[in-house]
């Protein structure tokens, strides 16, 4: 069973994210920067699910240091948000992102980006995530 973080400062979407993938997908969480980076290295998931505007602001700074640290620099990261401009997201995708999703979950597609970022490390194709 493939193993995702879900990185949020919001528990309510911990819960939305179990019950939507918690019968496909084994689900970790994490709701701060150290706790992000801590569970990253210790639960090697498959892809990680990042809240863009997290309350402490410190999301883009996460990301940047999921991609500088060895231990954490090949796993995928989907950037989540309820509502971000082409330029933030685009500002996310220069800095490592592999994907974007928007909340509230729909289920067939957060399914399908999940499956895709994983299929395309699966098949080493790093550089498209």
């Amino acid at each position: 069973m493939r193993k995702i973080l879900v990185a949020d400062d919001m528990p309510t979407v911990f819960e939305q994210a179990k019950e939507i993938i918690g019968d496909r997908y084994y689900v970790v969480t994490a709701a701060t920067g150290d706790e992000i980076m801590s569970t990253a290295k210790s639960e090697k998931p498959d892809v990680i699910l990042l809240d863009m505007f997290m309350d402490d602001g410190m999301s883009e700074g996460i990301l940047k240091r999921l991609k500088e640290d060895g231990e954490t620099k090949d796993i995928p990261v989907i950037i989540m948000a309820s509502d971000a401009s082409v330029t933030a997201i685009s500002k996310y995708y220069k800095l490592g992102a592999a994907d974007f999703l928007k909340k509230p979950f729909v289920e067939n597609v957060l399914f399908r980006r999940v499956d895709v970022v994983c299929a395309l490390k699966d098949d080493g194709h790093t550089e498209l995530i």
